[in-house]
């Protein structure tokens, strides 16, 4: 007996519940996309400012004005100093949003594109660009992470949901081209969405092993999951699994296949680690020290 208890308290070490830490938790209340007060406020980058409206509690892109794609990033870690995951951390990121004005309806292809990344090499980009590139020098060329395309839409021929890992550091583009990436399978449609309805995204990165990443897309509106999709990486693309990131970068490829604007009142990012199950520890010790009294 006393044998079984001292491995359920060896056990025990490594039994675990996960607190998520806030890296950051931009709501917009100021109505400054400008402000960088980690984890409450993180500058917002837009390759076409003219389009897009703060209020407080808003971040509007007008997608009809702009007529084409837009970009859109921001920073939750410093420069050069990403967050870092170990086997069993997960990387969160919640990304809440209202389509206004108009659906556009029926389209096929993957127009809503975002991802978590980090460039290993290159400082980050604290200015507005219009270029998947980052710019004339390219410095996204290099950045490792993982992205989910899909399309918001009023009907069931929307595109259906892909997860990738960003595998080819020759392709300049971050999110613009799909060649970049090493694909999952297509599942679940964002489909059936209804204006001024609030929406949440949510992109969680799991590392579960030393050679394993679970990337899991969910798209509900409140409690309801309207869709979902993971992917697998135990190596994919020969690259080896990523756990280093500081950016949530967004591709929007113009209104068709999403909405006419796309108003966001949320991105949080949590860090989730494990910790000691400390009252578990508690009871074996206690009823271990019990037993060798007798």
């Amino acid at each position: 007996m006393k044998k079984v208890l001292l491995f359920l308290l060896a056990a025990g070490l490594v039994l675990s519940n996960v607190s998520p830490a806030v890296v950051l938790n931009d709501t917009f209340a100021d109505g400054d996309r400008t402000n960088t007060a980690l984890p409450t406020d993180s500058a917002v980058y837009f390759s076409h400012p003219d389009y897009l409206t703060v209020s407080p509690g808003s971040l509007a892109v007008n997608q009809v004005g702009i007529g084409g794609s837009s970009k859109m990033w921001t920073y939750f870690a410093p420069n050069g100093s990403p967050v870092s995951l170990n086997v069993g951390h997960q990387l969160i990121a919640t990304i809440d949003f209202t389509p206004r004005v108009a659906m556009s309806g029926d389209n096929t292809s993957k127009n809503f594109r975002f991802g978590l990344f980090y460039d290993p090499t290159n400082d980050q980009v604290l200015a507005d660009r219009n270029k998947d590139s980052g710019g004339d020098d390219n410095p996204w060329i290099d950045s490792t992470g993982y992205a989910v395309q899909f399309s918001l839409s009023t009907t069931d021929t929307a595109g259906a949901i892909a997860i990738g890992k960003r595998t080819s550091t020759t392709n300049t583009s971050l999110l613009g081209s799909t060649g970049a990436y090493s694909w999952g399978g297509s599942s679940g449609k964002a489909a059936n969405l209804a204006l001024d309805t609030l929406y949440t995204m949510t992109l969680v990165l799991d590392y579960q092993a030393a050679d394993l990443m679970v990337v899991t897309f969910t798209f509900s509106e409140g409690d309801n999951v309207i869709a979902t999709n993971s992917l697998v990486d135990n190596g994919l693309g020969d690259k080896p699994i990523y756990t280093q990131f500081d950016q949530l970068f967004f591709r929007m490829s113009g209104n068709v296949g999403t909405a006419d604007v796309l108003d966001y009142s949320r991105f949080m990012i949590e860090h989730a680690v494990p910790e000691p199950a400390t009252m578990v520890l508690l009871g074996l010790g206690g009823l271990l020290t019990t037993l060798r009294r007798r």
